[in-house]
């Protein structure tokens, strides 16, 4: 057995994941100080916009449906934890025809967060744009419209996935 097999699958995914989920505070102290506020929220946008997109492929690998709202808010969310990890818990619910309501009960980004004495607003950007990618990316006829957030003090984050405006 070589020193990669040595480590338990469980425990890999729990490691690499925690990795990922620590990546927007990472980058923020790599480049913040050099960087405007403008431009770093733009690259920081277009990089978790880009990840988000992954959550489309993991979804489509694996044949999970997403043809209404309450599809793709389960496909959203199992895809989220599969990159994120045990960290990110959440449930699914109902709000009407065709919406559905995510609500995080612990998010992972936010933790790490937490751990490295960090404001967890601190991530609230990288969410979002990983959010508002993945969840069209999964269903283009679908977009996600936040009703409180972990990042910005709430107690969970309140996500309803709802028909996308066409304008």
């Amino acid at each position: 057995m070589d020193a990669f097999e040595r480590i338990p699958v469980d425990v890999r995914w729990k490691l690499a994941a925690r990795e990922v989920s620590a990546l927007p505070l990472a980058y923020r102290r790599a480049i913040r100080d050099g960087a405007d506020d403008q431009l770093y929220n733009e690259v920081e946008r277009a990089v978790w916009g880009e990840q988000g997109r992954e959550a489309g492929v993991i979804a489509r690998a694996f044949g999970m449906p997403l043809r209404d709202a309450r599809e793709v808010a389960e496909a959203f969310a199992a895809a989220t934890r599969v990159l994120f990890g045990p960290d990110y818990q959440y449930e699914i619910g109902g709000s009407g025809p065709d919406e559905a309501v995510l609500t995080v009960r612990k998010c992972a980004m936010a933790v790490r967060a937490k751990e490295q004495g960090e404001n967890p607003l601190a991530v609230c950007n990288a969410c979002h744009a990983y959010s508002n990618a993945a969840i069209p990316g999964l269903n283009r006829d679908y977009a996600p419209k936040y009703l409180s957030a972990i990042c910005a003090g709430d107690s969970t984050c309140s996500i309803v996935v709802k028909p996308a405006r066409r304008g």
